[in-house]
């Protein structure tokens, strides 16, 4: 199968990964060409790459070398969909951005291709709004990081064939994930219980009610979870983290998505989450709190 990953940033550099390593041929391209050189890097170095791989046998060598020449830079959008079976726009969480890439891929790619969004908060309906036959039109909300978690949400607009669904969700199979369904609702299934429970998290931080540690330690202790409210933002990243509630409030209108001020105020001044995967950061939650 071929796909092409329009955007090379952070998740699209992963998807284009995971569909690499599975056997598939991807073409990627990006507005910025530095991102292309950069995202390669990662996808070959990065701690979720192939040399990481490669070195906890998850993969072979010759399966990681094999990988790495399935992924091929595409000079331009038409060009990287001009054969592709599935497409996914892969670009951060800005509605006229995703609009523009949309009127752009139904004359870039074959009728027979798959048209789908990777956003996180927006309603895919809006995304692809501008195309004429919106019956191959669906989200692919791949989760970070792709290369580990095993989960994909497939999204369906009212207008997404049977046989769209059907065979996105046989893709999202022979990549070793599992597919969850849902229909086109801002923030989708797993995005509004995580953001949910981050929001509550700050307004016990925000009223002094627990501090950091005694937050984490709730969620991972009591709940189970791999990483508390505060350490999966980081890890995430706060300013993506800040985009997806900006989003959430914009598509619903709702202010319990409004963000936190501590949230604006760190990435405004540089706390971008764990340095080691936002270079330039200055830190996350525990460094800008233990500086006030």
């Amino acid at each position: 199968m071929k796909v092409a990953v329009i955007g090379f940033g952070m998740m699209g550099r992963q998807i284009a990964q995971v569909f690499a390593q599975h056997g598939h041929e991807v073409s990627v391209t990006d507005e910025n060409r530095a991102a292309v050189k950069s995202g390669l890097d990662e996808v070959a170095h990065g701690p979720y790459g192939i040399e990481s791989a490669v070195a906890k046998a998850k993969i072979t060598r010759e399966e990681g070398t094999k990988a790495l020449q399935q992924i091929r830079p595409a000079a331009d959008l038409k060009e990287a969909c001009n054969s592709a079976d599935l497409v996914i726009e892969a670009v951060y969480e800005h509605l006229l951005l995703k609009q523009e890439i949309f009127g752009k891929l139904e004359s870039a790619a074959p009728e027979s291709a798959l048209l789908a969004s990777n956003t996180s908060t927006l309603t895919v309906t809006k995304i692809g709004s501008k195309l004429s036959k919106k019956n191959r039109l669906l989200g692919m909300h791949f989760f970070n990081p792709a290369q580990i978690t095993k989960l994909v949400e497939i999204v369906k607009t009212d207008q997404t064939s049977v046989e769209a669904i059907q065979r996105a969700g046989m893709i999202v199979e022979t990549i070793g994930k599992t597919a969850i369904m849902v229909r086109d609702e801002p923030g989708f299934i797993a995005n509004r219980l995580g953001l949910t429970l981050f929001m509550e998290a700050s307004k016990l931080l925000e009223e002094d009610t627990a501090k950091i540690r005694d937050i984490e330690l709730a969620m991972k202790l009591g709940y189970n979870h791999p990483m508390g409210p505060f350490e999966l933002a980081d890890f995430v990243g706060l300013d993506t983290r800040l985009r997806n509630l900006e989003a959430l409030f914009q598509a619903t209108g709702d202010e319990k998505w409004i963000p936190p001020k501590a949230l604006r105020e760190m990435v405004n001044q540089g706390y971008l989450g764990d340095p080691s995967r936002r270079k330039g950061s200055k830190g996350g939650y525990r460094e800008f709190f233990t500086t006030r």
